[in-house]
């Protein structure tokens, strides 16, 4: 049977054909096993997974003259080796030469006629190491069921060889034209103005690509001005970099005692000074009350009426939270202490759930929590921001990807329209994992930005009395 997508998810696929960017998220795993790689296994594992995530075996399609919005239905001709894709490394393998394929992937957009994810297996790594690179449609994260493919890929126990054993898939048909059009009639009939928000929200989305205007009026003043802005800012994308790069949580726990504050508002501020050093070797000025406009989306309490408020939420939804990073500031205690008095303010207006209760919630995995950041993003007017943060705090003990371990996960970005860099960070088994995407043209050298994180972080660490 179809499924109406919701208006958020009509509207997004409504704005991507204006826009030059593809709105999918990407994560990057790094899996390691004993025995060399049997990718036939891994394809096998795979298919079983989507078991669990249906969606991912469904396709959208249009209703006939655009009388409703589109709908979810089975795909007919759904082929597993057509999403999962081999690849592999240029020698020596490192990791430069894997961000670099990773950038190039990212930009491939996806098939919109068939169900919007790939998976690619990169082999080729020094180690044998098998690289795996998720990408995923922000279409998909609609709902507060949506889970994205790399978290549906990742467990606490090792898959076995029975675990590939399920039942086999038949999709189930599609309605007609005529049904299509039949139901869209019956809609408009029990819901007339439906039509007409509908055309609304085209034409508003169309002026709004062609005009560069923002789209809400309350938001007007947070215009970047020109200069510092102009950095992290593209209208002409020439394709995109990634950068990736690594740091001991322990390292950031300690800092957030010492600072009575946040393990998050250390991760943001030791992002803030490794800006602040890279805005600096391009050669560009910075004055002390110089900062950028950081969206950093976060978790709230979903509400619910028969919710207690004196227990933890037991579920959430992401909110976008508007953050300066004083990269202006030189003393890196300060930039903390700015940085944390925002995040406080912002979490208590808006009841955030905290890393540890975060990571309790089903369905918040950092991948998932990364994909509806940059969902709730997009969602915002493109010039009210300099760039896009997202941090998601993750399991700290081992996981599995199928039969292998998962040793790393790199959150990989999404650059949205009008951005020359986006920034991602996960925790996960004891390392803060970062992953940053840049406009090839306007941040050419966005390795550096990641390996100026160490730096930043020996700075804040410098500083603690």
């Amino acid at each position: 049977m179809a499924t109406r997508l919701a208006t958020s998810d009509a509207d997004l696929l409504l704005g991507e054909g204006t826009r030059s960017r593809s709105r999918h998220s990407c994560s990057l795993a790094l899996v390691s096993r004993d025995e060399p790689w049997d990718l036939d296994r891994v394809m096998e594992f795979v298919d079983a997974r989507l078991a669990d995530a249906p969606r991912y075996r469904q396709r959208i399609r249009q209703v006939p003259f655009g009388l409703a919005r589109a709908v979810w239905v089975d795909d007919p001709d759904f082929d597993l080796s057509f999403h999962v894709r081999r690849s592999a490394l240029p020698a020596p393998g490192g990791m430069r030469q894997l961000a670099d394929l990773v950038a190039r992937l990212v930009d491939r957009p996806l098939e919109p006629g068939r169900p919007l994810w790939e998976l690619y297996l990169i082999e080729g790594l020094p180690d044998g190491r098998l690289a795996v690179l998720t990408k995923t449609h922000h279409v998909l994260m609609g709902g507060r069921n949506a889970v994205d493919l790399a978290q549906v890929l990742m467990s606490d126990e090792r898959a076995s060889a029975d675990e590939d054993d399920v039942a086999t898939w038949t999709p189930v048909p599609s309605p007609g034209d005529g049904v299509l059009i039949l139901d869209a009639m019956l809609t408009i009939a029990t819901h007339p103005l439906e039509l007409v928000r509908r055309s609304a929200r085209l034409v508003g989305i169309a002026e709004r690509a062609t005009r560069g205007m923002v789209g809400a009026a309350s938001l007007a003043f947070l215009r970047p001005a020109g200069g510092l802005a102009g950095m992290f800012r593209t209208d002409k994308p020439r394709g995109s970099r990634v950068g990736l790069a690594s740091f001991p949580l322990s390292r950031a726990r300690r800092l957030a005692k010492a600072h009575d504050c946040t393990v998050n508002d250390v991760v943001l501020a030791v992002l803030c000074g490794a800006l602040r050093s890279w805005i600096l070797s391009c050669g560009h000025p910075l004055a002390t009350a110089d900062q950028l406009r950081a969206i950093v989306p976060m978790a709230v309490t979903a509400e619910s009426e028969d919710q207690d408020p004196t227990e933890e939420a037991t579920s959430a939804e992401i909110a976008s939270a508007l953050i300066a990073m004083p990269v202006g500031e030189p003393n890196p205690r300060m930039r903390l202490a700015q940085i944390s008095r925002e995040t406080a303010t912002q979490r208590l207006s808006r009841e955030a759930v905290g890393a540890k209760a975060l990571a309790r919630l089903s369905g918040f995995a950092p991948p998932t929590l990364h994909a509806l950041g940059s969902r709730a993003a997009i969602m915002l007017p493109s010039d009210s921001y300099d760039l896009v943060v997202t941090n998601a705090p993750g399991p700290q003990h081992g996981m599995f990807w199928g039969d292998g371990e998962l040793d790393e996960v790199y959150p990989v970005p999404a650059l949205l329209d009008g951005q020359a860099l986006a920034v991602s960070m996960s925790s996960y088994a004891g390392t803060v994992y970062c992953g940053f995407t840049s406009d090839r043209q306007a941040v050419p050298d966005v390795e550096e930005i990641g390996e100026l994180i160490s730096s930043a972080l020996d700075e804040l660490s410098g500083s603690v009395r």
